[in-house]
This record gives structure tokens, sequence and C-alpha cells, in this order.
């Protein structure tokens, strides 16, 4: 293993100020798993039935969409849970979760993780919040998805992610879009219409753009983009 999985749980919010001795508990539970290079998947049925945390490298959220190609919901790295929903609801997350090259993984059955939430409120209270969390997340990026023109799409996208706190600088927030490909996937457009999108948004003297990296130069420049939407879909984040 390359990584220490107690170390990790310590700092992962989910586990708040439950106690260490909760956390080892949790910890010794937990079997890993290892997923080498590219495509290993977990089903919806697989993720019914268990709770997994990244111990190392990126799981993608994928969903089918109506037209037969997949979206990318949502990306974990190393120090997250997924799919917290299933293990409160006892219902499929309905996603698939693909590996992002070499990662490895911790997980626990549904029937056990319950027993550890069972025996600590706050733990369970940290649960609800955090589950709750990602599903806006999710709830945000399928909105998104459904936005008609790219320019709306890219505007809405650096919104959402100013929202959830991803600038890298704080007095000037900054958003690392790299690797690019993976970021228009997520948006599901082509890379080349992503780029084009965000040439267009500087010369809207909404952001500054460079190699991958988006410095944003007007919140109010992004905002009259989304007003200038004529879909019937919503696309405020």
């Amino acid at each position: 293993m390359s990584v220490c999985p107690l170390g990790l749980l310590q700092k992962a919010p989910l586990l708040n100020d439950v106690g260490h001795e909760l956390i080892t508990q949790i910890s010794q539970a937990g079997r890993v798993r290892t997923l080498k290079r590219n495509f290993g998947r977990i089903g919806p049925d697989e993720m019914s039935k268990r709770l997994f945390f990244v111990l190392s490298g990126e799981m993608r959220m994928m969903r089918m969409a109506p037209d037969g190609q997949e979206h990318l919901i949502q990306r974990f790295n190393s120090g997250e849970f997924f799919c917290l929903s299933a293990l409160v609801s006892s219902f499929s997350c309905n996603s698939q979760m693909v590996n992002a090259g070499s990662t490895e993984l911790m997980y626990w059955g549904h029937d056990v993780f319950r027993q550890f939430m069972d025996a600590n409120p706050h733990f369970y209270g940290n649960i609800l919040h955090q589950m709750a969390s990602q599903v806006e997340q999710e709830r945000e990026m399928r909105t998104l998805s459904r936005c008609c023109k790219a320019d709306i799409k890219v505007a809405a996208y650096l919104l959402h992610k100013i929202k959830q706190g991803e600038c890298t600088r704080k007095l000037a927030c900054s958003l690392d879009l790299r690797p690019i490909s993976l970021t228009a996937q997520e948006l599901g457009i082509a890379r080349e219409t992503l780029s084009r999108s965000l040439q267009r948004l500087v010369q809207r003297d909404g952001i500054d753009y460079t190699s991958g990296r988006v410095q944003i130069s007007s919140l109010a420049s992004l905002e009259a983009v989304l007003e200038e939407s004529e879909c019937s879909c919503s696309c405020r984040c």
C-alpha cells in the first residue's frame, strides 16, 4: 500500500470531530482495492452495496446521457468518499465510476459502515451534510449539461467552480482547467469548442486565459453571458 489510510481518513471532512478511536476502527474495517491503468470500472450495482474512499489517484463519476454518450459528472481525488447517497438511501447512484490511471481505493460494505454511523450521531450528521453537498454538485452539473450554447455553459461552469471554492489564488480568483480535454468532457463539448468559448470570454473582458489557467477579471461579465440565454433550461449555478 503506497499511502497510510488512517492518516488520510483523519483529514477527511466526513470524519471531522468523530474521535481517533472511531477513525481507527473505520480504517481497520476497510478493505483495499487497486485499479491499474485506465478504465477500471465500478458499476451501479456494486456502488449500491459498498462505500468507497480514494486513497490515491482519481475516480470519475460517469453517467449515460439520452444521446448514448457518457458525461463526466464529478471527479473524486485522494481523501474523498464517493456515492454517499447510496449509503444513506440504499438506492443505487445510477452512475458508474471510472479510474484515471492507477488508483487505490478503500471500501466498506454498507452494513458495516452503517454500524459506525449509528454509534456516533455527530458522524451521521457529517455524512448527511457531505451527501447533500455531493448531490447538489451533481444536480448543478446536470443543469450545465442542458445549457444550449457553449459560451453560456462555460460561463456557468466557471461561476460554479467559484461557488465551490476552487479558486487556486485568494486575492485574484484563478481556476486551473487542466487537462482541458477532461474539462471539455465534463461540459459535454469538444475541446476546440471549449477553447473558442474561453477566447470569446476573454474578448468580453470576463477572464484572462493562458495555457489552461483562467483568471477571473469580471464576475459581472460572466453573469451577463447567462442573462443572454434564450434556452428554456436554467443554467444558473
